[in-house]
């Protein structure tokens, strides 16, 4: 495939495409401002923050957890802030914001963060380059999603043919590469002839759109409006080309073994917040907009379109496998290996014992 370096081209357009983004925030390596109210509350109440991967505080034990813009994890933090309802169940709830799910991967290597999150390509993929360098584990699926669609720039694309004489926008290493790889086998487009501009961020991908130097974008709900801006048009979606996104929560195996009560609190309490955030969606629909300039009507229309349980069945495994196979045999990497082997679903069982039905099949 061709390559393009957008960013000197882009860089003065980011901070206005920033603006508008609200999709996956910026790969911030510190707290988010939301942080910054929870960390004035918990000062106020005379707690200190944990040092050196110390998992408790004052009474609550921590837990940092990376999140993207608008995931179930910020709106966690935001419920959070607004109502400590963490805080008065036992949890000091600390988040840092990153651009994709696979920078959390990077940060739980590094020991940043505990749990972080994946689509599933950029998790097996990252293991597959990793085999013996790594314990990460897939310990709950966070649900799929069918949302999102290739935008195109209608007068560079009009078929399939067009994408070979076309640049799409990518973010090397997150599950678009994999998107990318299911449309051109099921258009029959060959990918040598496609051009490449890589971004590291949304806002960066919004901003080559703007710059009009790439033709085609996976677009999910949170920035279409934006997309949609500069006249860009869906030319198929994950369904069509047999590309479902699955979401997973990861950790460490080592977390996961020594942290598993606490781990165990973090998932009932996920689970009673899903529900007061279920019942009380008007104002929290406020509180998302004020902290994270989200539309209210977005916020309550992505809320109910989705479901909020952590589970791990059967499905999610398979896809897991599927992925993995598709991975190995276009030589993401070079060892096969086994999903059973990073996957420890033991304290969700615990807790929700009939949402985990998976059963290894390799």
């Amino acid at each position: 495939m061709k390559k393009k370096n957008t960013w000197t081209k882009v860089f003065a357009l980011l901070t206005v495409a920033a603006l508008g983004l609200t999709a996956c925030g910026t790969a911030d390596t510190g707290s988010t401002n939301n942080d910054k109210q929870s960390n004035d509350k918990v000062a106020a109440a005379g707690i200190t923050d944990s040092k050196d991967g110390d998992s408790t505080t004052g009474d609550l034990i921590t837990i940092r957890v990376g999140v993207c813009a608008g995931d179930d994890r910020q709106y966690l933090k935001i419920l959070d802030n607004h109502t400590d309802f963490l805080k008065e169940r036992g949890i000091n709830y600390e988040t840092t914001e990153f651009a994709a799910g696979i920078n959390t991967i990077d940060a739980i290597t590094t020991g940043q963060i505990d749990i972080g999150n994946f689509a599933d390509y950029a998790g097996v993929n990252r293991i597959g380059n990793t085999l013996g360098e790594n314990e990460l584990r897939a310990f709950a699926a966070t649900g799929k999603s069918d949302l999102w669609s290739l935008y195109v720039n209608p007068e560079k694309i009009k078929e399939a043919s067009d994408f070979e004489k076309a640049t799409v926008i990518n973010m090397p290493g997150v599950v678009t590469e994999y998107d990318y790889g299911k449309l051109y086998e099921t258009y029959d487009i060959d990918p040598d002839k496609v051009g490449i501009a890589n971004v590291s961020s949304a806002q960066e991908a919004l901003a080559v759109i703007a710059a009009g130097d790439g033709d085609a974008y996976w677009t999910g709900a949170q920035v279409k409006d934006q997309v949609e801006s500069y006249g860009w048009e869906p030319f198929t979606n994950l369904t069509d080309i047999d590309a479902l996104m699955y979401g997973y929560l990861v950790s460490t195996e080592t977390y996961l073994t020594e942290h598993k009560e606490d781990l165990k609190k973090f998932l009932e309490v996920s689970d009673e917040a899903a529900k007061y955030i279920t019942d009380n969606l008007d104002e929290f629909a406020e509180w998302v907009e004020e902290d994270l300039g989200l539309s209210k009507e977005r916020v309550i229309a992505g809320w109910q379109a989705a479901e909020h349980q952590y589970t791990f069945d059967q499905e999610s495994y398979d896809d897991l496998i599927k992925v993995k196979d598709w991975c190995f045999a276009h030589e993401r990497f070079d060892t096969d290996y086994k999903i059973k082997d990073y996957v420890n679903t033991d304290a969700l069982a615990e807790v929700f014992p009939d949402r985990v039905t998976w059963s290894a099949t390799e």
